[in-house]
């Protein structure tokens, strides 16, 4: 899988960016900024892999728009790749549109990522730290609220297990 930059391939009706959630709602929905990302997982030791923001602003989830060659998945395992050098198996966690998060211009689409490969060198190695944490301090750590209720979603929840 290759890195990407820009917005070139990203799909627009106007100024706004199309997505298909195809296996999902079998439809094309418009909305102004689809972002797709993940929860990455270790199941055995129950920790979250969490990133730096390049904006200063602490810890967060790998995250990032998707491109009209790709689906979902690949765009959030592609952005997980970019900026946490983890590879895995995805799986759906759900949708957060600007109702949920507050952010009135993206609607998120999350999946949980069990980390199989941790790169020892990735795309965005010189801008991002990465740590593992555990459930409870991932929770404590991630300043977004949205953030925080997409990994009370994961399997390492506690009302999952």
């Amino acid at each position: 899988m290759a890195a990407r930059t820009g917005r070139e391939k990203q799909v627009y009706k106007g100024s706004i960016r199309q997505v298909s959630f195809n296996n999902y709602f079998n439809c094309l929905k418009e909305i102004e900024k689809p972002v797709a990302g993940c929860v990455p997982i270790n199941k055995a030791t129950g920790e979250i892999l969490l990133i730096t923001s390049t904006s200063g602003d602490g810890w967060v989830l790998p995250k990032g728009g998707w491109e009209d060659d790709e689906t979902q998945q690949e765009a959030a395992a592609r952005e997980t790749y970019e900026e946490a050098g983890a590879r895995g198996k995805l799986s759906f966690i759900g949708i957060w549109d600007p109702k949920k998060t507050g952010i009135s211009h993206a609607t998120f689409i999350f999946f949980e990522m069990e980390v199989d490969k941790l790169e020892d060198k990735w795309p965005e190695m010189d801008v991002r730290d990465r740590q593992w944490f555990s459930y409870d301090d991932a929770i404590k750590i991630l300043k977004k609220p949205f953030m925080r209720q997409v990994v009370e979603h994961c399997s390492l929840a506690p009302s999952n297990n």
